[in-house]
Parts: structure tokens; C-alpha cells; sequence
């Protein structure tokens, strides 16, 4: 019986690791390659600064708006690799193959951690950039 299970759990492995593998192909033929000034308005816009303002990251929101800004410098830079940045124990990043931005923050007075991301995709922007009259 306990080799069925084995096997059974080695399954279920595979087949995730395989869902993953094709989730992040799909992602990958489907990236947006956007252009260092969409990057530089998706990442500036006010949505981003609302998001970020609101979140309770126990950072002043200046060195939130500093996070932002050496973000864009360094993806600019390399639009393919991740780039995060941390002030103790809080950090914002942005994932270059869902172009979306996540933060990850110790809640004040609690035990747990909390990692949203961003619901202000690049795509979300791009969508009501083209909307926009003009």
C-alpha cells in the first residue's frame, strides 16, 4: 500500500511541475515587450501610487516612490530579469514575465506576511492607455 501512495504523490508532483512548465510557456509566448516609456508611465501612473500608498509597509511613502524608480532604472536596463527592492523587511518587485508589480511586508503588530501583488498590471494600462481619446 505504501508504495501506491509513493508512486501517487511522484504523480501528482510531475503533473504540477508540468502544469507550472506549461503556465510559464504560455506566459512567455504571450509577454508584452513593451518599451522603457511604457514601463516608465505604467510604473508612475497613479494607480501604482495609490496602490503603493495604501499598502501599510512600515516604509515612508518617499522610499516607496524611491523603490519605484530604481525598479524602472534596472528593468530598463534588463527587461528580462526580476527586480526587487527591500528596506528591512518589506520589499516591491515587479515579475517581468506577468509584468506586474508585488510587494511583500511584515504586517505591523501581527505574526504573518502579507505579498500582494499589484491588481494595475502593465496590461491593465496599456488597455486604458488605448482607450484614452487622443
Amino acid at each position: 500500500m505504501s508504495n501506491t501512495d509513493a508512486n501517487f504523490q511522484q504523480l501528482f508532483q510531475l503533473t504540477s511541475q508540468v502544469n507550472k512548465d506549461n503556465e510559464n510557456s504560455t506566459l512567455l509566448a504571450n509577454r508584452l515587450t513593451p518599451t522603457d516609456d511604457k514601463i516608465k508611465d505604467w510604473l508612475q501612473s497613479p494607480q501604482i501610487k495609490q496602490w503603493l500608498t495604501k499598502l501599510l509597509m512600515g516604509i515612508p511613502n518617499n522610499l516607496k516612490v524611491e523603490a519605484i524608480n530604481t525598479i524602472i532604472k534596472n528593468v530598463i536596463q534588463n527587461p528580462d530579469k526580476d527586480y526587487r527592492v527591500q528596506f528591512g523587511s518589506s520589499t516591491i518587485g515587479v515579475d517581468v514575465l506577468r509584468w506586474q508589480l508585488w510587494a511583500s511586508y511584515k504586517l505591523q503588530k501581527a505574526s504573518g506576511i502579507k505579498t500582494p501583488d499589484c491588481p494595475y498590471t502593465l496590461k491593465k494600462h496599456l488597455d486604458v492607455s488605448n482607450q484614452l481619446p487622443g
